[in-house]
């Protein structure tokens, strides 16, 4: 779409289902692999810090700012925990050869992943290096599932994969 400055026109939206959050299990440029089960993912706050410059003299009476380093918060993860499940998993299987997320996380890998939107064909991919910061099974109870929530920190700067 072009510039819609004064015009009006259908908004364009798409849904979150479909969506893949795949890991690269095969060295560069590798094979990636879908983990099991995810029912959302969060990005984390793509955020500039903020660095003060106000001294008793600045004009206006008005504080004073400079952008400072950027960040990029860690993706969050929810969904259905499979412990036997390769993507899940310290053993690996189902594409997992050296083990899913518990793995990822235990052995600290250092490792490409990328989100795979269902927005057209094909879908809009969002590259990051990261490592797994955080998994944590959900509670277990007689009359409901047992989920699990993780979280990916990002190494790096990615936002210039970005379209």
């Amino acid at each position: 779409m072009s510039d819609v400055t004064d015009t009006y026109y259908p908004g364009e939206a798409f849904t979150g289902y479909g969506t893949q959050l795949m890991v690269n299990v095969g060295g560069s440029p590798g094979t990636f692999v879908a983990i099991a089960d995810i029912e959302t993912i969060t990005p984390g706050e793509m955020s500039t810090n903020v660095i003060e410059k106000t001294h008793l003299r600045s004009p206006e009476a008005h504080r004073e700012k400079l952008a400072g380093l950027r960040d990029s918060g860690a993706f969050a993860l929810a969904g259905n925990w499979r412990p036997t499940h390769g993507s899940h998993s310290n053993a690996g299987g189902d594409g997992f050869a050296d083990g899913g997320l518990i793995a990822l996380w235990r052995r600290r890998v250092e490792a490409d992943f990328k989100i795979v939107l269902p927005d057209g064909s094909p879908g809009t991919e969002w590259p990051f290096r990261g490592v797994v910061t955080k998994f944590q099974p959900g509670e277990i109870a007689g009359d409901a599932k047992v989920g699990f929530t993780a979280e990916i920190t990002p190494l790096g700067d990615f936002s210039a994969d970005l379209p």
